[in-house]
């Protein structure tokens, strides 16, 4: 599974230390700018490719928003698995949080952790 975060934020920093801690080793974690050019032209045509959001690719399949985040807690240790209670409400409204936490940490000094 590769995870790949959007920014350099504070905030993005901070959820990616906080998915190696709670999930089990070989997550691999990596900026949009660190990603090798062969995933990029491997991924580029698909739609999602050009949402600005979290990816996960697993499993020949890419994810965004909410479902990426789904499938990271999937690999989730056992004390974090309560989490993924969460995702029983809709993705739609989960991604409606996801923008609107995204909206907020792309300001000139973000606030979040």
């Amino acid at each position: 599974m590769l995870v790949i975060i959007d920014g350099n934020c504070s905030f993005c920093l901070w959820a990616s230390r906080w998915l190696r801690r709670i999930c089990k080793p070989g997550l691999d974690i990596l900026p949009l700018d660190l990603v090798s050019i062969d995933v990029i032209n491997q991924w580029e045509a698909n739609p999602l490719w050009s949402v600005d959001s979290i990816k996960v690719i697993s499993q020949g399949q890419l994810w965004i928003k909410s479902a990426a985040i789904a499938q990271i807690m999937r690999e989730a240790q056992w004390f974090a698995q309560p989490l993924r209670l969460l995702f029983v409400v809709p993705h739609r409204l989960l991604d409606v949080l996801y923008d609107w936490v995204a909206r907020h940490r792309k300001s000139d000094t973000c606030e979040l952790p």
